[in-house]
């Protein structure tokens, strides 16, 4: 009779990696791996397995189903009918908001959007995968072309709202602002005397420097996850 040993020797030898390798990879220590070839092994520490070599979950823990390597990247599209329909031990609902926010010169726009009753929804292995918190994500309308080719006008961003103030900004990650009253998306480094660099992806705009006595004009709204484009190319 197989045994979660079985699959989980079936789960490596797919993704072509070892035992104590796996164990380091999701954080543990080579030791750890001796044990989990005796079955000794945490549901927590199968999740992570499941996700570090693409697996499902369910399939790894009891055997039903079938292994089900999953090729999606978190962006394709998953039909349903109501949040009810999806597992939620699987699929993650990710709310957007209704404000545009500019990819260009600027919007002016009420900074509290209010939320639509349907968001999108995404595979949790992806989410994870990301390191973010599901409950810190949200996804908005991008206009502009300030950010094109790598952020086409029509885009929806996803964003993660936790990361809002300016000390935790990473030198060249995009961002959603706030700049008075304007709502951009961007990409921002600090510069060493406190000043706020923000450049566009499109050369054709030109660079924007907001010193450091003019920060109290920027918010942070939230650091750039991912984005789905389906308009026309």
């Amino acid at each position: 009779m197989e045994t979660i040993v079985d699959r989980i020797q079936i789960a490596l030898d797919k993704a072509g990696m070892k035992w104590s390798p796996a164990a380091i990879k999701i954080g543990l220590s080579a030791q750890a791996a001796t044990n989990w070839k005796k079955g000794k092994i945490s549901k927590e520490n199968v999740e992570k397995l499941a996700d570090l070599l693409n697996v499902d979950v369910g399939w790894l823990l009891t055997g039903n189903g079938s292994e089900n390597l999953q090729q999606d990247d978190g962006t394709s599209v998953i039909t349903w009918e109501s949040p009810d329909d999806l597992d939620p031990n699987k699929y993650v609902i990710i709310p957007h908001v209704e404000v545009k926010f500019s990819a260009g010169n600027g919007h002016l726009a009420a900074y509290e959007p209010s939320q639509r009753d349907m968001g999108s929804a995404h595979l949790l292995s992806w989410v994870h995968k990301k390191k973010v918190s599901p409950k810190n994500l949200m996804t908005v309308d991008i206009d502009g072309d300030s950010m094109e080719p790598n952020i086409k006008s029509g885009s929806v961003v996803m964003l993660d709202k936790s990361i809002n103030t300016l000390d935790q900004i990473q030198s060249g990650k995009v961002y959603a602002i706030r700049y008075g009253n304007e709502l951009k998306i961007k990409r921002l480094s600090r510069r060493f005397d406190g000043a706020l660099i923000i450049d566009s992806d499109n050369p054709q705009y030109q660079r924007e420097i907001v010193e450091a006595d003019q920060l109290e004009h920027i918010s942070i709204i939230g650091k750039y996850v991912s984005h789905t484009y389906d308009g026309e190319i």
